[in-house]
């Protein structure tokens, strides 16, 4: 039986910003049962930010999914790894962990190209019966750390022994993901640059989507916003990209025919990720539709209003907010079939959720804060 005390653990996750901050976790845990392992975040360039200078982290490695096997496998057998852990399966990354020879390569049971793995994980995660969060501290059992709600029986059978560094295994299902005192003061200077003084009450709108899920019109967001400004006189932070643009400016014009004394705030690409969180974490309340930022939000403890559609792989108990105050709506009395697949060519499920109800779920927040 092979026996592993492991030195340097690389954990794969090659894909969005939000997935990434959910995979966190995963980290965290490996450091309270590895405190003396290298750490290794192998991800995409486009999310590196997340995990650059967290507490949890070692080294960041850069994925281009450009690169042929040659360079990729290369790559891993410079990082001399022990432990490869797959969060994001993906054939090409199996098999150039496998070609590197790291001796424990952990990932699904359940795809094509599983047989890389020696070290497999039978949960699908299609189900969506539980958060992406546990899904990814099951990976973490091979390795002897304690997972929340795991069933050992429903692991493939292990040949490995793994010496923990600590006398007890364990795991972390909080995510930490700390904002400085330097990202704070951006936040407020930037904050206050545009009319709002430190310790204001302001609320955050993210009308953006990157097109995994379906989304509020952009004419809700409007309505929302205008109701927020002109009715309680609130200061709204609306936030997004520089790739939408095209939707601000859609918004902008929408606001323009309500004529308000209060006008929301605009940050559009002005930020970078951390500093954005330091924006949420100063915030009343946040909204969005199920996007990164809202995880973003979630990881900084900031009360945050969801919108998710009935669409079930993106169902909000598998992508709802992880570990702060948070309000999930969803469309409801859907009589259409193909709206509560949340597929109709011919309909907006996401029409059935009111303005009259994504205000009074953020009232409520912005009121228990004055409280």
């Amino acid at each position: 039986m092979e026996s592993i005390s492991p030195k340097h653990i690389v954990v794969s996750r090659t894909d969005k910003i939000g997935d990434l901050i959910l995979t966190l976790p995963v980290f965290q845990s490996l450091r309270k049962a590895f405190p003396n392992a290298k750490i290794t975040a192998l991800v995409s360039a486009y999310a590196q930010e997340v995990v650059q200078g967290h507490p949890a982290i070692d080294a960041v490695e850069i994925y281009d999914a450009r690169n042929g096997m040659g360079p990729l496998k290369e790559q891993l057998q410079k990082l001399n790894a022990d432990v490869f852990i797959a969060v994001y399966p993906r054939p090409k990354l199996a098999l150039a962990a496998w070609l590197a020879k790291i001796p424990v390569r952990i990932g699904t049971g359940f795809r094509w190209y599983s047989f890389f793995y020696n070290e497999k994980i039978r949960k699908h995660r299609h189900f969506g019966d539980r958060h992406e969060v546990e899904y990814n501290l099951d990976l973490l059992a091979p390795l002897g750390v304690k997972v929340a709600n795991s069933s050992h029986g429903e692991l493939a059978q292990s040949n490995l022994v793994v010496r923990p560094e600590t006398s007890q295994q364990m795991f972390a299902t909080k995510i930490e993901w700390p904002v400085t005192p330097e990202e704070k003061n951006f936040a407020v200077q930037l904050l206050q640059s545009r009319g709002i003084e430190p310790g204001g009450k302001y609320v955050v709108v993210h009308p953006g989507h990157k097109g995994s899920a379906l989304n509020w019109s952009i004419y809700r967001y409007s309505e929302l916003i205008a109701r927020l400004c002109k009715e309680k006189g609130l200061r709204v932070v609306v936030t997004g990209g520089l790739d939408e643009t095209g939707l601000i400016t859609q918004l902008t014009g929408l606001l323009s025919f309500y004529n308000l004394d209060v006008k929301p705030i605009y940050l559009i690409g002005e930020c970078t990720l951390k500093q954005l969180a330091a924006v949420y974490q100063g915030a009343a309340c946040f909204l969005s539709g199920s996007t990164g930022t809202m995880h973003i939000a979630a990881a900084v403890q900031t009360p945050t209003v969801a919108l998710f559609c009935p669409i079930p792989e993106t169902t909000p108990v598998r992508w709802g907010p992880w570990g702060n105050t948070a309000k999930v709506i969803m469309p409801r009395n859907l009589k259409c079939p193909d709206c509560q697949k949340g597929r109709c060519a011919k309909h907006d499920p996401m029409d059935s959720i009111t303005e009259e109800e994504v205000y009074l779920s953020i009232m409520k927040f912005v009121q228990k804060g004055q409280a």
